[in-house]
């Protein structure tokens, strides 16, 4: 089988494909989108690391609560909330994030993360290494993280940096 791609559909198909965010992959589980689970690169032995999600999307009649993640070669990592005040960043640990009927939420750097502690396998920039989003009532839904050198999220105060890492 031949097929053939008009060349005036070529610029099309290139534009699409370098304005896409490079790396974004996105996984469906159950009623669940998730879009882009992603953990900062750290090499073995490291303190900690942090990972995000951009987004979760519930296409369920029904709300979920995101409460835990794990991240192979990271070990379980515990959802803190970011909060600026006056310029300077603190988080604290918090019990789980509500997805209302067909809503999303997104863990961006500044806002929502979660933070694992001592790493025992090197997380290198650009792979993808498996782990779990875990939820109340989906339970434990299978993802893959990519690895980003991302550095966006705020420095905390030293007082605050240590929650959980």
């Amino acid at each position: 089988m031949k097929i053939s791609v008009s060349k005036g559909l070529l610029p099309v198909a290139l534009a699409l494909a370098l304005t896409s965010p490079l790396g974004a992959h996105q996984e469906i589980v159950g009623h669940l989108k998730i879009a882009h689970p992603w953990i900062k690169a750290a090499a073995e032995g490291a303190a900690g690391t942090y990972g995000c999600v951009i987004e979760i999307s519930n296409e369920s009649d029904e709300p979920e609560r995101l409460i835990g993640a794990t991240v192979e070669g990271a070990g379980a990592g515990t959802l803190y909330q970011l909060t600026e005040r006056d310029g300077h960043f603190t988080s604290k640990p918090i019990d789980g994030l509500t997805i209302k009927p067909h809503g999303s939420i997104e863990l961006t750097p500044t806002t929502y993360q979660f933070k694992f502690g001592k790493i025992t396998k090197t997380l290198s920039e650009d792979a993808m290494v498996p782990g779990t989003l875990i939820f109340e009532k989906q339970h434990s839904a299978p993802v893959h993280f990519m690895v980003e050198t991302d550095d966006t999220a705020p420095k905390e105060d030293p007082a605050d940096a240590n929650h959980g890492m």
